[in-house]
């Protein structure tokens, strides 16, 4: 029977955990053949505080992904995500004793130059190949059968704290899976959403998740920056609520339908108050100020990793944004008008199937992670079609 090459991808975010069943093609598309989202608790940053709660959404979306699929893989690909994530920059060349570069010879390069010193404490979470140079000439984008002496390779190592990767693979594995490969969440969005052109002319991506947001910047084809700000939509649901005195998912409610940045607004709100028992009046432009302080901060910081980057005339591709905070009313004409580049929200490209449920911007990091298990090498789960029929067969009657 024909074998089906599958991948599990899981993304665990601070408000929800996404999965995603997929399945490779031939042309590089993503046959999306199930997917689930489940809110989660236990989640700060990235960081997992209580693991019963997380492990046990993980294993909800996951239930529900293979369900849809009507396939039962446990071997995943996971995102890693929190400010904890750092790159290191390598470069080593190698001495080419045949003559022509081979696929050994990259791969050797690549991983002579990702060998750099890390601080205690931390390990490497992927390394991303960032450019190839062949006897001194950079921007060698297949070098593989080219006659040479010298090969060299740049990378970016990313490295994240131990302690917190291990305590993802813990709850992964309390879920009942196996997390065969790490993915930083920033590269998975950047990659599910952009374009090969925009990453060649020069773009900033931001991945505005609940608790922090992913900075990702690429020019010439390659990525030249990667970093974490600790801030995210919940952060304003945090201040709304606490500012206003209303419970959290008053709070929210307030962001999606009132809250909106660089726009001034007059008139009162009226919601329940924290004790349920009578209606608090809210001033409108009490929960504005609300909103733009927090913005204002976050701004800040998303500038202060976009400052080291050098730029002639900034990213010619613009601004991309993807998670559920880039849907803020207000904050792409904001972004726009401070920076004076192009703004848009992004969405997951290159995907059949079940394609409509996995467009959201909200589902970019878990789309990405699956597309780059294919670049990485995972050796995908595979699944016969008569197993697969079997399932089904068995769903049905169950």
């Amino acid at each position: 029977m024909t074998k089906r090459p599958l991948v599990l991808a899981v993304d665990v975010g601070t408000t929800k955990v996404s999965a995603l069943v997929g399945e490779a093609q031939t042309d590089g598309e993503l046959t999306v053949l199930g997917v689930a989202a489940s809110p989660v608790v236990g989640m700060r940053r990235g960081l997992v505080f209580e693991v019963e709660r997380v492990a046990m959404a993980i294993r909800d979306a996951v239930n529900r992904a293979n369900s849809m699929a009507g396939t039962d893989l446990t071997q995943a690909v996971v995102a890693v995500n929190g400010d904890h994530l750092a790159i290191e920059a390598g470069q080593a060349g190698v001495h080419l004793k045949s003559g022509t570069v081979s696929p050994e010879d990259v791969e050797r390069a690549t991983r002579k130059a990702a060998q750099v010193t890390l601080p205690a404490g931390r390990e490497t979470v992927q390394v991303i190949r960032r450019g190839l140079a062949v006897d001194g000439f950079r921007g060698v984008v297949d070098p593989v059968g080219m006659v040479a002496h010298q090969m060299d390779a740049e990378v970016f190592v990313v490295t994240g704290l131990t302690t917190v990767i291990r305590n993802l693979r813990r709850v992964v594995s309390m879920a009942g899976l196996n997390a065969a490969l790490l993915i930083p969440a920033p590269q998975a969005s950047a990659d599910a959403v952009l374009a090969d052109d925009e990453k060649q002319v020069g773009v900033v991506h931001l991945d505005v998740g609940g608790g922090t947001t992913g900075v990702t910047v690429y020019r010439g084809g390659h990525l030249q920056y990667l970093g974490v700000v600790p801030i995210g939509g919940e952060s304003i649901t945090s201040d709304l609520s606490v500012g206003l005195g209303v419970v959290t998912t008053q709070a929210e409610r307030l962001k999606l339908e009132y809250a909106a940045v660089g726009v001034e607004r007059e008139g009162t709100l009226e919601v329940r108050a924290v004790s349920g028992q009578s209606v608090k009046v809210i001033p409108v432009k009490e929960l504005q100020e609300i909103v733009a302080a927090r913005v204002d901060e976050w701004v800040g910081l998303v500038e202060s990793h976009l400052s080291r980057i050098e730029w002639a005339k900034g990213p010619a591709a613009g601004v991309v944004m993807t998670g559920g905070g880039a849907l803020l009313k207000g904050l792409r004409s904001f972004l726009e008008s401070r920076w004076g580049w192009p703004v848009r929200l992004g969405a997951p490209i290159g995907l059949g199937g079940l394609s409509d449920l996995s467009r959201s911007p909200g589902y970019a990091v878990v789309v990405g992670v699956a597309r780059d298990s294919r670049m990485y090498g995972l050796r995908s789960e595979t699944e016969s079609v008569w197993k697969r029929m079997v399932q089904m067969w068995l769903a049905l009657w169950n």
